[in-house]
């Protein structure tokens, strides 16, 4: 098994076989929690105005998402999973506009199977992993604070574990939380990082697949 440890867009651009794209801050753990309260399927997309465009033709659809943090004008939802978390989804479409986690599935052009990834579904992946024989393993952090959870995933792939307080104290030190402890950012709210680090809530991965040249997440369980 080969395992390469990639970064941003321009990683994903390079990721082949399995690909994990990672967004715990927060895309990838926005996903999850969506699914958790029920939505069957979320359209991941590059721009707002793709978003838009496909509403206009399916106006049941459900917008969510952000332009550098802040919630997208129009949109149904933000990109926060304490947000996300109080809606019922059950059997709803959503599509999916961030300035980095959809950036990276829409770029991992290469990869054979393609995971949203984050620390909710962190137990449900590498189980995933266990049951299917693949020889290349793609990680693709997409930001500074996802690299902690790239290094978190390849410790549970090849040693079974990883240290979570250690993750946890990581995190809440990273600069790339620092807005979520900022009361002057309220689209930054600071319970999204308890949420993100809510270990193996959720056994399902979020497998994205591109249907009809639509790229696709879905709920597997696992």
């Amino acid at each position: 098994m080969n395992i390469k440890q990639l970064r941003g867009i321009e990683g994903a651009k390079q990721a082949i076989g399995l690909t994990v794209v990672i967004d715990i801050m927060r895309a990838a753990t926005v996903a999850a929690y969506a699914f958790g309260r029920g939505a069957k399927s979320i359209i991941p997309v590059s721009t707002k105005e793709e978003a838009f465009a496909l509403r206009d033709k399916n106006p049941e659809f459900l917008l969510m998402g952000e332009i550098n943090g802040i919630k997208i004008d129009g949109f149904d939802f933000g990109n926060s999973p304490s947000e996300i978390s109080k809606v019922d989804l059950k059997n709803k479409i959503l599509v999916q506009r961030t300035t980095s986690g959809t950036q990276g599935l829409i770029n991992a052009i290469f990869a054979d199977t393609i995971i949203f990834g984050s620390f909710v579904t962190c137990s449900a992946i590498f189980r995933f992993i266990q049951k299917n024989n693949f020889s290349d393993i793609s990680i693709v952090s997409i930001d500074s604070e996802d690299e902690i959870f790239g290094h978190a995933l390849e410790s549970l792939i090849t040693q079974g574990q990883f240290d979570k307080e250690k993750v946890r104290k990581e995190l809440y030190n990273d600069p790339g939380v620092e807005w979520f402890v900022d009361p002057l950012k309220p689209d930054f709210p600071k319970e999204d990082i308890d949420f993100a680090l809510d270990f193996d809530k959720f056994n399902f991965v979020c497998l994205a697949k591109k249907i009809n040249d639509q790229l696709i997440i879905n709920k597997v369980k696992i």
